[in-house]
């Protein structure tokens, strides 16, 4: 069983206000904000290298209304298929 796993089994016991105080005191620790940080910088480092690299496209008024559209269209979607799939 891995850590992750035992984690999660040892939290499955516990009441939900001692998971939220778990959760509070997990995000608030210097580790969590120090991998917070670590994705962050990834993330940044990858769009500034899209950036430079060309990848990227530009919106205009006549296009964002297709973008949202787009975007509400698959969200929809997602939550369609995940409504369907049965629970684990």
């Amino acid at each position: 069983m891995s850590a992750v796993e035992k984690i999660k089994a040892a939290t499955a016991g516990l009441d939900p206000d001692e998971q939220y105080e778990l959760f509070r005191w997990w995000t608030g620790s210097d580790a969590f904000r120090q991998r917070q940080l670590v994705a962050l910088k990834g993330d940044i480092t990858s769009g500034i290298d899209d950036l430079d690299d060309g990848r990227y496209q530009a919106y205009t008024d006549a296009n964002v209304m297709q973008l949202a559209e787009d975007v509400g269209r698959s969200g929809r979607e997602q939550l369609a298929t995940n409504r369907k799939k049965p629970a684990a």
